[in-house]
């Protein structure tokens, strides 16, 4: 906005300079005259011409100045709040983290009418020396900061206090101070003025002291162990004065002013009836920068002692409790102090606030380290890190699970006092036990033959053209056999029909060898040969087999073949044992009431391009609901005087042969046998 402005003025003077170099030409002009009369006269004009620029040029000064304030005043109006956020520690302190990110969430979520930014700034001043780098950071932010107008900056801790109202007007004129982590007693030796506000923060240390004491009654020395940074001074100043109070009834310990490595050796000598407190250690005895909750770890693990702290960070890192104020309370009531800062409010009327309120919180792994009882703790006291245990957890199923223990174990006894009634029932149990097993060996070999016994059964069925189609082959290599005997009695010389003749005569008994071959694997247990085979003239085979036994039971087979008669994989002799034994199953259950239909159909379908389906339907009683599950068991049957193999042998076949063979009830009354073939592709 500030450039749009620079180039409009710009402009605006560029034209009232071209205005002025036209009325100078036109004066040159008129003295050249030769007329004075004339040249009085553009004299005249040409001096109320150079009046009107200069005219033209202030109300258009004046204009570029109306504008100008008007775009500076549109620009304050849409733009972004500015807070700076000035910390005087290493940013990655896991204090400054806490707290940081409860202040920026709080401003963040907060509505102010415009956007804010942001600013970070580090003193890092608890590593460095204030006085070596204070003159270079002012130089470095007043440059940072020099054209942009900041509305808020949050100081962080005491130094970072100063520091903001030391260089306030020099950095940031104008702006409001809000300050979070700065000790409550330091505000009364400071001169704040109407724009700073701010929450203190009151470090208990008389209260933590008390706590340590409570909770080890049994204490005879107390030791405190900090650094020499500003503010490890400052914290041990303040824990000197309350330590005074205690000088007659303990023994104080001051470890300061020491090596990283000679305050571990100290503290690790330190007898068991004394508690710790520790403080901060920023920098060691010899300046070397530290993390106060790095060394407290090293300190917490070589004490013989508890070790007590006033910090939410030093939780979960080897003190057993304190009195302490949080981090997330602090950062959150001073990001809310800023909001209503930026939002206008009248900061003397918002003024100081209130301390963060400290109190009681314990690390129960460290209480459980040092076998502190946890009753010992005030009432109010907030326990972390606490390890729920099962009986906590889960208290009503223990008691549940140990009653039935115990009448698990009532059992046990009864049954113990019946050892000896059982060892003889065992005796008697493993006797009937090798019968039966004897037994079952039995009936496996029975069902074995029963089964074979069930296929000759069904064989019956197909002998008549069995024998029909092997006495063809006999019939034909008799009268073969008789052309030769003829030739040969009549000494006629034809060797190319002597062949052809012995030809004929061995293709027709190699045609009774197969079907001899096939009768005798469907008896036996050998292995079947799928071959291509058209599906619907061996159906009609069979049905033109079980002519005589249709005739004599006065009912009738009807075929339905497909449109496109597929053909399919299948061993032709045992798809017929299949057919013959879903055939008479159907004329069984059709003849057995006159009031049946006495017809069976066949049909042949074509369910996709590898599968083809038959089913067998008929009208008679069917198979009742309760049965369908069982009738393809071995041994059942649904008709007197079954052997109950039909359907099982049926099935395994189907099996073999890779499809399905299933029952469905005709919703005409009656049953539907279905099975399934692979067809064969083209």
């Amino acid at each position: 906005m500030t450039a749009i402005v620079i180039i409009i003025v710009q402009g605006f003077i560029i034209v009232a300079l071209m205005l002025m170099r036209w009325s100078l030409r036109q004066t040159q002009t008129a003295r050249r005259q030769s007329y004075p009369a004339v040249a009085s006269l553009k004299q005249g004009w040409v001096f109320a011409g150079t009046k009107g620029a200069v005219r033209l040029a202030m109300m258009i000064a004046l204009l570029v100045a109306s504008t100008t304030v008007f775009a500076q005043a549109q620009d304050s109006e849409g733009a972004a709040h500015r807070v700076v956020i000035l910390n005087a520690a290493d940013p990655y302190l896991p204090a400054f983290l806490a707290l940081d990110r409860s202040l920026r969430e709080a401003i963040t979520r907060a509505e102010h009418g415009a956007p804010t930014e942001l600013y970070a700034e580090t003193l890092d001043m608890f590593r460095f020396p204030q006085t070596l780098l204070a003159e270079d950071v002012v130089a470095l932010l007043r440059k940072k900061y020099r054209d942009l107008k900041v509305d808020v900056v949050v100081a962080a801790g005491s130094i970072a206090f100063d520091f903001a109202q030391r260089y306030r007007a020099e950095i940031w004129p104008g702006a409001a101070i809000v300050f979070h982590s700065v000790p409550a007693t330091s505000l009364e030796k400071r001169g704040l003025d109407p724009h700073t506000i701010g929450v203190p923060v009151r470090l208990e240390f008389g209260q933590t002291l008390d706590l340590a004491l409570r909770l080890r009654p049994t204490t005879r020395r107390v030791v405190v162990v900090a650094g020499i940074a500003e503010p490890d001074s400052g914290h041990l100043s303040l824990m000197q004065a309350l330590l005074e109070h205690y000088a007659g009834r303990l023994e104080i310990q001051y470890l300061v002013g020491l090596t990283l490595a000679e305050t571990i050796a100290a503290v690790g000598a330190l007898p068991s009836d004394a508690v710790v407190l520790y403080l901060t250690m920023f920098r060691d005895g010899d300046g070397v920068p530290l993390v106060p909750r790095d060394v407290l770890t090293r300190v917490a693990a070589a004490s013989p002692a508890p070790v007590f702290g006033m910090f939410e960070t030093y939780l979960g890192y080897g003190i057993v409790a304190g009195s302490i104020a949080s981090y997330g309370e602090q950062g959150r009531r001073a990001g809310e102090l800023v909001v209503k800062a930026l939002n206008g409010e009248d900061l003397a009327a918002i003024g100081v606030q209130a301390s963060a309120t400290s109190h009681c919180i314990a690390d129960w792994q460290q209480l459980r380290r040092w076998s502190i009882a946890a009753s010992l703790l005030p009432a109010d006291c907030e326990i972390r890190f606490k390890e729920v245990t099962a009986w906590d957890r889960y208290y009503w199923q223990i008691l549940t699970a140990l009653a039935v223990i115990l009448a698990q174990t009532t059992l046990i006894i009864a049954l113990m006092l019946n050892r000896r009634r059982l060892r003889q029932a065992q005796t008697a149990l493993q006797n009937e036990y090798g019968r039966r097993s004897q037994a079952e060996a039995t009936a496996a070999n029975l069902r074995r033959r029963l089964a074979r016994f069930s296929k000759e059964h069904s064989l019956g069925a197909m002998a008549t053209a069995i024998s029909h189609e092997i006495n063809q082959p006999l019939i034909a290599i008799q009268n073969y056999a008789q052309a030769v005997k003829r030739r040969l009695q009549h000494n006629v010389d034809d060797k190319p029909k002597f062949i052809e003749l012995f030809e004929n005569i061995e293709e027709q008994a190699e045609r009774a060898g197969a079907i001899t071959q096939r009768v005798r694997s469907l008896v036996g247990a050998g292995d079947m040969q799928l071959l291509p085979v058209p599906l619907c003239p061996l159906v009609e085979e069979v049905i033109r087999m079980m002519e005589p036994e249709t005739k004599y039971q006065g009912c009738c087979i009807r075929c339905e073949p497909a449109n496109n008669p597929p053909t399919v994989l299948a061993d032709s002799l045992q798809v017929q044992l299949v057919l013959v034994n879903l055939l008479q199953n159907s004329m069984r259950s059709i003849c057995s009431n006159e009031r049946y239909g006495k017809q069976v159909s066949v049909g042949v379908d074509l369910i996709n391009d590898w599968e083809v389906q038959v089913s067998v339907m008929d009208q008679g009683h069917g198979v009742p609901p309760d049965r369908v599950a069982d009738i393809f068991e071995p041994l059942y049957s649904g008709a007197s005087g079954g052997m109950g193999m039909g359907l099982a042998i049926s099935q395994a076949i189907i099996d073999a042969h890779r499809g399905q063979l299933w029952y469905e009830p005709n919703p005409a009354g009656g049953a539907i046998f279905r099975f399934t073939l692979q067809r064969v592709r083209s």
